[in-house]
């Protein structure tokens, strides 16, 4: 009998450093994801520790490095550059606003020399940079291509900023010395067009901590950064990764937050659905599971006690939705069940596998919660360590009783007698504990306990007879009195996170994708609506196919100027999308895009012409058909003799057919419907249309295909 061998962390490393090979196999393509795939308009990532964002980053960066027409930049320092940096920037002033200013303009240098740099190291643009003399210039005085970018900005700022000189000077020789807007002008005029530089900037906070000095440094990179992207209009695209608690610090410091810098973040979020999906693609790649059910997958590999999505959700009891989290808990749980049945085919756990692992993975949970708010709640760890050894539900006057202790007896640091100074009342520091996921509040309304994992200032009425709840994943680590929760218990957790704090909400996507479809319904057929036509077709393809086709966009038709047809750069990323460029060479994809219903032969022609070199053996051609069956005697033909005679696949869509594809979209979890509806009709191409049994359907008018 084969057995399986399960290694230490055999779902992967908890450090996404440490973890590409499993990265490579399993990445699960969250919404978060696909909507910076799909849009250029997010500029900020933010998360809390565990949530992803190296993971991301590394994602991205292999994604886009794909992409022949992309330049990818990573900006992640280590702490001691980071710490190196800091040093120095009083120089820059004493004040929060005059920091932010100057390092504004320090990073949005920065960032453009770092562009620049990465144009004149590719040898098919460096002629570029060559042609101009002022970046010349200033690259030459930015330094080498392997020095630390930090260390860069660091000698930018001692070699153009004297000692001593005064603040309100400091903004000016900066701007004056740096020639910002004639470098800008000059990198937006040597740019060739298509070429896109993509900025990855992660670590962003380490080696920082949430004083105004630090703030203001990262608040005027986020403000640099959205400059450039703002300027730059998708050529550069810087994607800034930020730790929750670091950016949160930045909302509250800098006054036009909402009007400056809201609008382009994305919080990454995680649920049971997303999560559940996440460990099931991790499953199938560390053990070989063949099964594409994600709830046969995981029930595969549990026993009876934790069968089906009821049974992954006790799993989340002990886990703040992260994926660090789950990916903790589950290898040492996969580790205990090997112990338990080491001579067992299949690697499955169990309840007590859970229960094993369970305290330590508590008393990390709580560590993490400390380490990560200890510099803005300097209180933390002393008013959390009061409801040890007591029962995880209270009252708000037993937990008042409980933190008057803490006033009454506080600990020595001054940060945090400051900080109970300005509290005042316990109640106060409820609601702190409250919006940092400690505590839960009980929703008379709704009958559950509701849980705050953003950080946010909460806006509740407490009473003393209020009943709240110490989150369960906190628990072991307490040595509370009970240790778990059962079902009703579970149900009666609602949290907050899981609901609120979305990175683009499910509400926002079906609005987006309800506009795009009605508006397919709007537009007219023939001349008059071309253009329009051209342009849905172009959003419709981007969202069907992000991370799939890069750099899609209208490209003149060779022939005449008053047709367009849409092109990308294929990726090969994706089963369907790897089969067309291996088994057609197509690294550039064509869609013809044609306003009208009854397509011709010489539509059919036209597509032939432009499949040779890098546009391959395969086309699409988009009219307004109802169908997408080819209509025997015409379009069957057509295309037969295309394939025939010069062995080219141009396949039918219809815009009624990419509405479909939008429409079902609306949920973030069918993200790949577009691959499997086109793997599906490229599926009737090779074996219908092409095989044997078109002879056998002569009295049929015409060869018909499932819509996606």
């Amino acid at each position: 009998m084969t057995t399986h061998r399960v290694l230490s962390n055999p779902l992967g490393d908890v450090r996404a450093e440490s973890d590409h090979a499993m990265l490579a196999l399993a990445f699960f393509e969250t919404p978060d994801y696909l909507t910076l795939l799909e849009s250029d308009e997010k500029v900020v990532v933010i998360g809390r520790r565990g949530t992803g964002k190296s993971a991301l980053t590394y994602k991205l960066q292999t994604q886009w490095s794909s992409v022949k027409t992309n330049t990818v930049i990573l900006v992640a320092p280590d702490e001691h550059h980071t710490l190196a940096l800091r040093a120095i920037l009083p120089k820059l002033g004493t004040s929060f606003l005059p920091i932010k200013a100057s390092v504004r303009l320090l990073w949005k240098y920065g960032l453009i020399m770092a562009a620049a740099q990465g144009m004149s190291s590719n040898y098919k643009l460096k002629s570029y940079i060559a042609a101009s003399p002022t970046l010349i210039k200033h690259l030459h005085l930015w330094g080498k291509a392997d020095q630390p970018f930090f260390d860069k900005l660091r000698a930018v700022i001692k070699r153009n900023v004297p000692d001593g000189m005064a603040p309100e000077e400091v903004i000016g020789q900066i701007a004056d010395s740096l020639d910002i807007s004639q470098i800008e002008r000059e990198l937006q005029k040597v740019l060739p067009e298509g070429e896109r530089i993509k900025i990855l900037v992660d670590r962003l906070d380490e080696g920082f901590e949430p004083d105004s000095t630090s703030i203001a440094f990262v608040d005027g990179m986020i403000s640099a950064a959205i400059d450039i992207a703002s300027s730059f209009r998708g050529k550069i695209r810087p994607v800034v990764f930020l730790r929750d608690n670091m950016f949160r610090a930045v909302a509250d410091y800098d006054q036009d937050y909402s009007r400056n810098i809201e609008a382009f973040t994305l919080r990454l979020h995680w649920d049971v659905s997303t999560l559940f999906y996440f460990v099931t693609s991790r499953l199938r790649a560390a053990f070989g599971t063949i099964e594409t059910n994600t709830k046969r997958v995981w029930n595969r590999h549990t026993e009876f006690d934790l069968q089906d999505e009821d049974g992954f959700k006790k799993c989340l009891t002990l886990t703040l939705y992260r994926p660090r989290d789950i990916l903790i808990l589950l290898n040492s749980a996969f580790e205990s069940g090997k112990r338990r049945h080491p001579d067992r085919e299949i690697p499955a756990i169990g309840i007590i596998d859970l229960e094993q692992s369970a305290k330590i993975i508590s008393s990390n949970r709580l560590d993490d919660l400390r380490k990560e708010y200890r510099h803005i709640f300097h209180s933390v760890d002393a008013v959390t360590q009061v409801f040890s050894h007591g029962s995880p539900e209270l009252t708000v006057s037993n937990a008042s009783e409980l933190l008057d202790t803490v006033f009454t007896s506080p600990p020595t640091a001054p940060e945090i007698q400051q900080e109970l100074a300005i509290f005042q009342h316990p109640e106060e520091m409820i609601r702190s504990l409250y919006s940092i996921g400690f505590l839960g509040v009980h929703d008379s309304v709704s009958g559950t306990f509701l849980f705050c994992h953003d950080g946010k200032k909460p806006d509740i009425d407490l009473k003393k007879s209020q009943r709240i709840l110490i989150h369960p994943c906190y628990w072991m680590a307490l040595s509370l009195s009970r240790s778990n929760l059962n079902p009703e218990e579970a149900a009666q957790i609602n949290d907050e996170y899981e609901i609120k704090v979305l990175s683009i909400t499910p509400a926002i996507r079906q609005a987006r994708l309800g506009k795009l479809i009605s508006e397919f319904t709007l537009i007219k057929k023939g001349i008059d609506g071309a253009a329009e036509f051209e342009r849905w077709c172009l959003e419709a393809c981007r969202i069907s196919f992000a991370g799939r086709l890069e750099n899609m966009e209208l490209h003149p038709n060779k022939n005449t100027t008053n047709l367009r047809d849409i092109v990308g750069t294929n990726t090969g990323t994706s089963v369907f999308w790897k089969r067309v460029r291996e088994d057609y060479g197509t690294r550039q994809v064509i869609f013809e895009v044609k306003n009208y219903e009854e397509l011709t032969q010489t539509d059919y022609r036209q597509v032939l012409s432009y499949l040779s070199g890098q546009y391959g053996n395969i086309a699409f051609i988009i009219s307004r058909d109802d169908a997408t069956e080819l209509e025997r005697g015409k379009e069957l033909a057509w295309f037969k003799t295309m394939y025939n005679e010069h062995k080219k696949m141009i396949i039918k869509l219809t815009g009624k057919y990419l509405s479909h594809l939008l429409a079902k979209q609306r949920n973030p979890q069918k993200h790949d419907a577009a691959d499997t509806a086109l793997a599906t009709l490229l599926d009737t191409y090779e074996r219908v249309y092409l095989g044997q049994a078109t002879a056998k359907n002569k009295k049929r008018s015409a060869v018909k295909t499932r819509h996606p």
